[in-house]
């Protein structure tokens, strides 16, 4: 797997960011103000360690914080820390948690997809988007 030496510049066409070889990401930095950045993350089942960034999450960073004073307000014992935290909460993640992640992380193109495909195999028909579109909207 290539890796960054360090000594890339912002007018790169793409830069492959370090990590493990099993885990990839890749950005692609464009100095084009039209263009998107393209991000590719697979996350292997290997990793050992994750990262929870709340600089731009402040309600949710006030409450893992409220929730650790309030588990280390005691006399005895060690410091609970945040991966006890974590620890406690993944056991209460129910299949219709998982379900409900999976709908939140939808677009509005996936699911316009997600309806198309389900009329598809509804209908047992093979129309476009465009197509899909026209007759939902009854557009003549």
């Amino acid at each position: 797997m290539e890796k960054g030496t360090g000594s890339e510049t912002g007018s790169e066409a793409s830069r492959i960011n370090k990590g493990s070889d099993s885990a990839k990401s890749v950005v692609v930095n464009k100095n084009k103000g039209s263009q998107k950045k393209k991000k590719e993350l697979v996350i292997p089942k290997d990793q050992k360690r994750f990262f929870v960034d709340y600089s731009r999450d402040a309600k949710n960073h006030k409450l893992v914080v409220s929730f650790l004073e309030q588990a280390n307000q005691k006399e005895h014992g060690r410091e609970v820390v945040f991966k006890d935290l974590v620890d406690a909460a993944l056991s209460l993640v129910s299949a219709k948690d998982i379900e409900r992640l999976k709908e939140s992380s939808l677009g509005e193109m996936d699911k316009v997809q997600l309806l198309l495909e389900k009329h598809n195999s509804k209908h047992g028909t093979n129309l476009s988007l465009g197509e899909f579109l026209v007759e939902r909207l009854k557009i003549s």
